[in-house]
């Protein structure tokens, strides 16, 4: 499976690929699971215990769900779920988050960082802990935010980065008083602040478009955190982190290593099934779900999630779904209740779908945006007449084109294929022809969705704590992709996103989202699906480890008991 990373709950986008069910279940099962859950805790379930409960060393097995296409998160390749896993244990952050969404200063290696109006500019003033260093021996210091945000703010598009969002709104990086401190001076005012420079990357990896763009496509930057980077094989089939004997932190890590492995997710399960790894994250599989349940020595850790599927249109000019009338009424072709129902229903026996594409439901902000748009067949045929596609044989036509759509998956992902085949039952119901085309899983990003080679395509975005990372998937911004694949957008989108951004007030931030997310519906930009829980099936002996809510996990008190 795979995941983008992107947004508002926990970063970015990032892309996940399996999913549920054809038929409305696995295995015979039919309906929502009466015994699982109805809803999730927004707390993290960790098995949490003081680092004197563990053994000190070992080594922990962790997969991956893709190879790793470039280990500079903000390069548009490197934005992705495997590559935020790694930097849980390796990266700056300039906050941190608790599982209800809760944000503190990162002690670790910020000392103080406070906000003020300076001669009617907001200002913000980064003190960098004295004791942080780089693992090349170099202190943190004001060069690596002044490269982050020269890298990040758009003016040169030379940079491919993922999200401008918040870099854009600054006027100036600076140095302070000394190395360790530094000053960023706002042109615009910019309530979410508080993402930037999360997670924060050192100046070697950003100081050159040549750096940022390829620099680290096989090697890991220089990394500051409780653990650094041992050996990373070729290709990136294995990567192992071992603990940094220069941590400055409260303490060194417990585990001796982590191993990071890419795995197929049709293998995942039953690496974990033979203990070749100590969890696996199961997304909406709920095969795997039910596998992971009779493992002996482990156990299921859930929680709400930041992780929603979502399917996505190509705007791009000569493509069918460039016309929004036909985008909004594929839309309502679209049985999402039925959907949840099969990927979720093992594993809550309430499954819902998502009405918003900013907030996820647990998250202060949710309501539902949709309008309309909801499964309306009868009401998608009209529209789809209306906007000239009438039927001719079993599907429809227009100007001697078939409505014919070309939907890229990545392939091996059984969820992701059943996931597929019911949408495209539903869109036949309605004269819309969907063409299924697997790809490589490695190729899946890099070759078909950031480069545009799709007619629709659907994959998980897993957010961040901050709402404003969610800026580059909605804003349409000619010359520069961004995380909006699908190039899809408008002038009002933008202005509304703006009108966000500048918001400081968190609660009318909130509510200007919300309006934007209203417009984001009624331009038929994508289709969200469902939220997933975190589910993590975990060696039980794994403490403080396991569904983080919408938090951020410490890796350095990871470990096994005694």
């Amino acid at each position: 499976m795979r995941v983008k990373l992107f947004r508002a709950l926990v970063p970015i986008a990032m892309a996940v690929t399996t999913v549920g069910l054809v038929a409305g279940c696995s295995s015979g099962d039919s309906g929502p699971n009466p015994d699982a859950p109805a809803s999730f805790d927004s707390g993290e379930q960790i098995n949490p215990h003081p680092i004197s409960d563990l053994q000190q060393g070992g080594n922990m097995n962790f997969p991956l769900s893709q190879v790793v296409a470039n280990y500079n998160y903000y390069q548009i390749d490197g934005t992705n779920v495997g590559t935020a896993r790694i930097y849980a244990a390796l990266m700056p952050t300039a906050f941190k988050a608790a599982a209800d969404a809760s944000l503190t200063v990162a002690s670790d290696f910020f000392t103080d960082i406070t906000e003020a109006e300076v001669d009617g500019k907001q200002v913000i003033t980064y003190d960098i802990n004295p004791k942080a260093k780089w693992s090349n021996g170099r202190p943190l210091d004001y060069t690596d935010l002044v490269a982050q945000w020269t890298a990040n703010n758009g003016k040169d598009p030379a940079y491919e980065a993922s999200s401008t969002a918040g870099y854009d709104k600054v006027e100036s990086v600076v140095r302070g008083d000394n190395d360790q401190q530094v000053i960023v001076t706002f042109a615009e005012k910019f309530g979410d602040w508080r993402s930037l420079f999360t997670p924060l990357m050192p100046a070697e990896s950003m100081n050159s478009v040549e750096a940022f763009n390829t620099g680290f496509v096989t090697s890991m930057p220089p990394t500051a955190g409780p653990f650094r980077i041992r050996t990373i094989e070729p290709g990136g089939k294995r990567i192992v982190a071992e603990r940094n004997p220069d941590w400055w932190g409260e303490n060194l890590a417990v585990l001796d290593t982590i191993t990071y492995l890419p795995l197929d997710s049709t293998a995942a399960i039953g690496a974990l099934q033979s203990g070749e790894i100590d969890y696996y994250e199961l997304g909406s599989n709920a095969d795997a779900f039910k596998v992971a349940r009779g493992i002996p020595n482990v156990d299921l850790r859930q929680s709400l999630g930041s992780q929603y599927r979502h399917f996505d249109f190509n705007g791009a000019p000569g493509r069918i779904t460039s016309d929004k009338a036909v985008r909004v009424a594929l839309m309502k072709a679209i049985d999402r209740d039925y959907l949840a129902t099969s990927q979720l229903g093992q594993i809550t026996s309430n499954p819902a779908v998502l009405n918003n594409h900013i907030f996820v439901d647990g998250q202060k902000g949710y309501q539902a945006n949709n309008g309309d748009i909801t499964f309306d067949p009868e009401k998608a045929k009209s529209e789809l007449d209306a906007a000239g596609w009438t039927m001719n044989g079993e599907f429809r036509s227009k100007d001697g084109q078939q409505l014919d759509l070309h939907d890229i998956i990545p392939a091996d992902t059984p969820n992701a294929t059943q996931e597929a085949q019911i949408i495209q039952q539903n869109l036949k119901a309605v004269g819309a022809n969907l063409i299924i085309d697997a790809v490589p899983a490695d190729d899946f990003f890099e070759k078909y969705i950031l480069v545009g080679a799709f007619d629709v395509t659907h994959f998980t975005w897993e957010g961040t704590p901050f709402t404003s990372s969610s800026d580059g998937i909605f804003r349409l911004t000619p010359g520069s992709t961004l995380q909006n694949y699908g190039q899809i957008g408008s002038e009002e989108i933008n202005g509304l996103l703006d009108t966000a951004a500048a918001e400081l007030d968190d609660d009318a931030r909130i509510a200007d989202y919300n309006e934007a997310d209203k417009a984001i519906w009624a331009e038929g930009h994508s289709l969200t699906l469902f939220q997933r829980p975190f589910t993590y099936a975990t060696k039980s002996n794994l403490a403080n480890f396991g569904a983080p809510g919408f938090g951020d996990l410490d890796m350095s008190k990871v470990g096994f008991l005694k």
